[in-house]
């Protein structure tokens, strides 16, 4: 999650499985990065360089950063799906088989934070395939809608009070919002995503 060079860099556009799937993969890690880290640094302010070499916080910090992740994952995996469903098959429970085994790939593309050694990401897993569930039934949500599950995500992780939680809500969920949107562009830029629509639907239509 650390090496996140490799997201940023202009690259060549794929169409290949492995490199959607490390799009992601990059892509949440970036974003969860990104947006906890700026967060708290904004809300510190001069208490910031301190805290942050402070190991409780820098393990609370990790903790926020991980979790994030995972549903940023899930978040960019429906923000692609919304941008290509008119490739990929009518049946929602299809298009909901082909996705949560996309989010399972992007996972196992990850190592293990140490916080979740024992339970593995079993408990975001059930959670992506309910949302699957409600999300396949209805029409596409844009970005900045699908984003707000990582912008709530990372603020009941934050290192922070309760009554500050609740008043920086709106400001994390546009600051996450307008950083979904722009690695959207990214994202376009990375993957081939009609070529990557066939190979989704063409996993969604294989018998398991």
């Amino acid at each position: 999650m650390l090496d996140l060079i490799g997201s940023i860099l202009p690259q060549r556009q794929k169409t290949d499985w492995s490199s959607s799937v490390e799009a992601i993969r990059g892509g949440a890690a970036f974003l969860a990065q990104g947006a906890s880290y700026s967060y708290l640094r904004a809300r510190t302010l001069l208490a910031g360089p301190r805290l942050f070499q402070d190991e409780g916080f820098g393990f609370a910090l990790t903790i926020c950063k991980w979790e994030t992740f995972a549903v940023a994952a899930q978040d960019l995996i429906l923000m692609i799906e919304a941008e290509v469903r008119p490739h990929l098959p009518e049946d929602p429970k299809l298009r909901a088989r082909g996705l949560a085994e996309l989010y399972r790939a992007v996972l196992d593309a990850e190592e293990m934070p140490a916080h979740r050694a024992e339970q593995g990401w079993a408990d975001l897993i059930e959670e992506f395939d309910r949302r699957l569930q409600v999300y396949m039934d209805k029409p596409p949500l844009k970005p900045d809608a699908i984003s707000i599950a990582t912008a709530l995500r990372l603020l009941d992780h934050a290192p922070i009070e309760d009554s500050v939680r609740e008043a920086d809500k709106m400001m994390v969920v546009n600051n996450v919002a307008f950083r979904f949107i722009d690695y959207q562009a990214t994202l376009r830029k990375r993957i081939d995503l009609v070529a990557f629509a066939g190979q989704l639907s063409d996993r969604m239509v294989a018998v398991p």
